[in-house]
């Protein structure tokens, strides 16, 4: 059994909790419970590790600092209302099988309003790199009040390179003020302001072992401290449309 394999994952858990265990499954392609299958191996362990020293790169000491912190602010009803929501929001979701397969249009649709209610915020939306990653493109952007859909906007690298060299760390983005976060702040007064946009939490989707764009949640209101299990969740939404990309692509191959 691969006792020193788990114990990344372990260890991973520790760093970051969930979100780190699931971000090195991602790099790694493989669960936790794969590793704990397989033989230890030198060349498994090497592969492991350079994934697990990315992973301890990305969470580092700071994200246990602000799951204590999220813990000792939130009363503990509250934080059960919001976990049993969420789990519920990804168990309806999870049990359409079409959810993976037949179209990622269809996917994102699915996905956008599951967030809007499971993360309570007013506007979530889906975007994917092109080719060159120059850009962006809107796969989907649900508005939660007026009950729409709309895509194809496209952001380019040029026009908001702080904002894309953020991204490009492939770290989860969450700006509690996002019209003065280094990150968003290129966006206030073309877009945050006029929509009444004040905080942001984006998380990156992987497919194939590489990022291939991010999933983005717009507070309106007050201005809006994430809490981990509200990122946790957004990145395994993320994780979804990755999975759904891969099959597609696996399809079309």
């Amino acid at each position: 059994m691969a006792q020193k394999l788990y114990e990344f994952f372990l260890k991973a858990g520790e760093i970051g909790g969930v979100q780190a265990r699931t971000r090195l499954s991602i790099l790694s392609r493989m669960t936790s419970t794969e590793a704990k299958a397989m033989e230890d191996s030198d060349d498994k362990i090497k592969f492991l590790q350079g994934h697990f020293d990315a992973v301890l790169k990305e969470f580092g000491k700071g994200s246990i600092a602000k799951s204590f912190s999220t813990t000792i602010k939130d009363s503990g009803a509250n934080i059960t209302d919001k976990l049993r929501k969420q789990m519920s929001v990804f168990a309806d979701l999870t049990a359409q099988r079409s959810v993976y397969g037949d179209s990622l249009q269809a996917t994102a649709k699915r996905i956008t309003e599951s967030l809007v209610e499971a993360i309570d915020v007013e506007r979530a939306s889906i975007w994917l790199y092109n080719e060159d990653q120059t850009a962006i493109e809107c796969v989907d952007l649900f508005v939660r009040t007026k009950r729409e859909h709309s895509a194809g906007v496209v952001l380019k690298a040029a026009d908001f390179p702080a904002y894309f060299k953020a991204v490009e760390s492939q770290r989860t983005l969450a700006a509690v003020n996002a019209h003065t976060d280094s990150a968003t702040s290129e966006f206030s007064e073309v877009y945050l302001r006029p929509l009444g946009i004040n905080s942001m939490v984006d998380v990156p989707i992987w497919a194939n072992g590489k990022m291939v764009g991010v999933v983005c949640h717009e507070h309106t209101g007050d201005f809006r401290k994430w809490t981990t299990d509200e990122e946790t969740f957004a990145y395994i939404m993320g994780n979804i449309v990755g999975m759904t990309i891969e099959k597609l692509e696996a399809v079309e191959a």
